[in-house]
């Protein structure tokens, strides 16, 4: 009986610690005692070096805390999440103490199980509204999706203009833009119509083969100067238009349009890795990232914040899709994993792309 005891009690404080704090003081005087707040990502997203130090400020000031920042530049999203399980099966601490990214990238996090659950249902005080089958905040405690990149067309302004804009996915494939435009060395886009749910495998396959013999190159999502500057034209397709606002605030040469098809809602998500060395900091900037200021913020920083809150600047676009009756699909870890082929299918559509 006391051995039956002593096991259900270990699993009882096993389930706490993994839970950490259950209240947003607990989390706060958590984070206090840490000190250290480290975070990494590529420049390009969520406003870099400059970002992570203003979200590290306002989260000092909101939360009257002394955390000191660290910031490292890093690769891509699904890339650095394999750094991320990589390093927690090697027993060594988490490059960042707090994961922003794509849904790939959080559902590779989740199979690797290097996610640590929080009980962000209890501290988070501004919960954005379900929509569908999608609630926002995990019901496991992993993940917290905190923006919205709407998917299109990217294009220099100077060079694409009026009826040449590309209104449907096959107007990139117009002859007038062969060698003058670019796509992802990921299949951005591509990879997500071509489910089932949207336009199917053999479309996609065909597209893309048509497509990568019009293309003069790749890019990543977020070099946005690659357009203003006359290299490319245009991309097809984007990561989501975020980068596309924050550049047309300095009044650069680019433009953003989506397809009559539909879009894909690339949705960022946070989440904390289990061998963060600052969980309690780590969360609490989740917490701080829904907050309306934390949603303003990244409105400024990097041209995106959740359609799911009311006044969201990215629901003003998704309004113009579904008035025009377009297909309006939320990329979420549930979503990718229902599809057992979807890996597969973005490497093949990586490989015909890669070809040129």
């Amino acid at each position: 009986m006391i051995v039956r005891l002593t096991v259900v009690l270990l699993a009882l404080l096993a389930s706490a610690d993994q839970l950490g704090a259950t209240t947003l003081n607990e989390l706060i005087e958590g984070a206090r005692k840490e000190g250290t707040l480290r975070g990494q990502w590529g420049q390009a997203s969520f406003g870099g070096s400059e970002g992570f130090k203003e979200i590290v400020a306002n989260m000092n000031k909101k939360y009257k805390l002394d955390l000191k920042g660290q910031y490292t530049p890093g690769p891509d999203m699904q890339a650095l999440m394999l750094r991320i399980i990589q390093e927690g099966a090697a027993g060594q601490p988490a490059s960042t103490d707090v994961y922003l990214g794509n849904a790939q990238a959080m559902l590779d996090g989740l199979n690797g199980k290097a996610l640590k659950q929080m009980t962000y249902n209890q501290f988070i005080q501004d919960k954005p509204a379900s929509e569908g089958k999608f609630n926002p905040i995990a019901a496991d405690g992993t993940h917290v999706a905190v923006a919205t990149a709407v998917v299109g067309v990217q294009y220099n302004t100077n060079a694409v203009k009026g009826n040449d804009i590309p209104k449907r996915i096959d107007d990139v494939l117009n002859p007038k833009w062969k060698g003058k435009i670019a796509s992802t060395p990921y299949a951005a886009g591509m990879r997500e119509f071509a489910t089932p749910d949207f336009l199917g495998r053999e479309k996609m396959v065909d597209f893309t083969r048509k497509l990568s013999k019009q293309i003069a190159g790749l890019m990543r999502c977020g070099e946005v100067e690659r357009i203003t500057s006359g290299e490319f034209i245009m991309l097809a397709f984007t990561c989501g238009g975020n980068d596309v606002n924050v550049a047309k605030r300095t009044g650069a040469p680019v433009g953003h349009t989506v397809m009559e098809e539909g879009t894909v809602l690339h949705m960022r998500y946070a989440a904390v890795p289990k061998n963060s060395r600052s969980p309690n900091a780590g969360a609490l900037m989740i917490h701080y990232l829904m907050s309306a200021e934390g949603q303003e913020l990244l409105w400024r920083i990097d041209g995106l914040d959740l359609h799911l809150f009311p006044g969201s600047q990215t629901k003003r676009e998704l309004d113009i899709v579904r008035a025009a009756k377009g297909k309006i699909i939320i990329n979420s870890p549930a979503w990718l994993a229902s599809f057992k082929d979807y890996t597969a299918i973005q490497k093949e559509l990586e490989g015909i792309l890669r070809q040129k």
